[in-house]
């Protein structure tokens, strides 16, 4: 098979996926409910998802080039130039520059640097968190992200893909609110293979945000997004299966676009 017949396999499958995650969500939700499981909230408030959803995008370059809405105050690379690789964790502060969260602080985490060794060890990792070696990357970075949450005390937290899944693990333990966008779900109903420790969560103003026909959003986990995330997934429409490359659903810029069309 050549590269288009497995991106033609690829398309099929999440097609196939999405659509019994439409019919089978609204019932897990109905049943999550009815259990009184812990839930965060909504944040209500478009302008902030789309500051959250600014510092998420930034937090891959820390180039602090956040469209005068974000000062960026503190960095700390990963994998890169100058970097320590002994980091966990790629972050950055970013204080809101204006309207009336201005003064607010923003905690965002990096996802995946498909460059470098840690976050992709912490990946494979995330698939594997019941063994003990193998499992200890993504456990490792969810620890430094409660570390770094209580040290810089930030308002607000955020990340997308793996550094979203960080930043739900972080609001278990702290409460902080915040988002995730288009991350795999750290919640699992066996206890070897659930990330959550905390549950500090319920009730917390934090947003999950996740988009159609995207592979990480679907897949990332055990029983579906509906069940595994620390709150109610807010679905966005992303480019559709049918779209070349079922991979450009999951990128940060595509969502950052469709926040900033609302706020």
């Amino acid at each position: 098979m050549g590269l288009m017949d497995w991106m033609d396999v690829a398309r099929g499958v999440v097609k196939s996926v999405q659509r019994v995650q439409d019919q089978v969500g609204p019932l897990e939700r109905m049943a999550i409910q009815a259990m009184g499981s812990p839930s965060s909230k909504n944040l209500d408030d478009n302008l902030l998802t789309y500051l959250l959803a600014l510092a998420a995008f930034d937090s891959y370059t820390l180039s602090g080039n956040c469209r005068g809405s974000l000062t960026l105050m503190i960095t700390q690379f990963q994998n890169l130039n100058g970097s320590n690789m002994q980091n966990k964790l790629q972050f950055g502060i970013y204080e809101i520059s204006e309207g009336r969260y201005s003064g607010k602080k923003i905690l965002a985490y990096r996802g995946t640097d498909v460059t470098g060794l840690v976050t992709l060890l912490q990946d494979i990792s995330l698939a594997l968190p019941s063994l003990s070696y193998l499992g200890q990357p993504i456990r490792e970075a969810i620890s430094c992200g409660v570390e770094d949450a209580l040290e810089q005390k930030p308002d607000f937290i955020c990340g997308h893909s793996l550094g979203g899944l960080i930043a739900e693990c972080v609001c278990s333990e702290t409460g902080i609110p915040g988002a995730s966008f288009n991350a795999p779900g750290p919640w699992s109903i066996l206890p070897i293979h659930n990330l959550l420790t905390g549950d500090k969560y319920d009730g917390v103003k934090f947003e999950v945000h996740l988009t159609r026909n995207d592979p990480v959003s679907l897949f990332g986990g055990f029983l579906g997004p509906e069940c595994t995330h620390i709150g109610r997934p807010i679905w966005h429409s992303g480019f559709g299966s049918e779209s070349d490359n079922v991979i450009a659903n999951h990128k940060m810029n595509l969502m950052l676009s469709e926040l900033e069309k609302g706020r």
